[in-house]
């Protein structure tokens, strides 16, 4: 099988995966929101954790498919360790962390309104009106979020770049 046949079937696989993904969360929020109770998605529950660990059980011998490859332009994120490619970096870190923020965001006030009906919140300052408390406490957690997912994104993304160019170097130094 040539690479073209090869990138064909993977291409296959990875579209039935996402379909497959995407009918179990579907069937998953659907269930929760008729039955009321989570324990009829337990099924779902378990294969929408087991498909994420499965792939990268078996992914992590390939440490390039471990690093940030593209960025939210579709460029390749440099591995580069100048200044110049660490401030790509950084801003590559900073939307992926501005983007998840905003996901999580969206699914709390999407919780909020039509799953639990109510409005959980902190009351941060007692003189201001419900309204602002829920409005400040949601900016405030999304702020937090951003800096919380930039801190992992970075931590996590410079340990991973450190290593696959230290595997780059070992694999230069046997071809020498």
């Amino acid at each position: 099988m040539d690479e073209r046949s090869q990138k064909l079937v993977a291409r296959g696989i990875v579209m039935t995966m996402a379909l497959l993904y995407l009918y179990l969360l579907v069937s998953c929020i659907w269930k929760y929101v008729i039955t009321k109770d989570i324990t009829n998605s337990t099924w779902e529950l378990i294969l929408i954790v087991m498909i994420p660990l499965s792939i990268a059980w078996f992914a992590r011998k390939d440490e390039t498919l471990l690093i940030p490859k593209m960025t939210l332009t579709g460029q390749e994120v440099p591995t580069e360790s100048d200044e110049k490619t660490m401030k790509t970096r950084k801003r590559y870190y900073f939307w992926d962390s501005l983007s998840l923020a905003t996901v999580f965001s969206i699914l709390t006030i999407t919780d909020s309104l039509f799953i639990q009906k109510s409005w959980d919140y902190f009351i941060l300052f007692p003189e201001w009106n419900d309204k602002t408390n829920i409005i400040s406490g949601l900016f405030l957690e999304f702020i937090i979020s951003v800096v919380v997912f930039y801190a992992i994104a970075f931590v996590w993304g410079e340990w991973k770049l450190k290593r696959y160019n230290r595997i780059l170097n070992e694999l230069e130094d046997n071809d020498e």
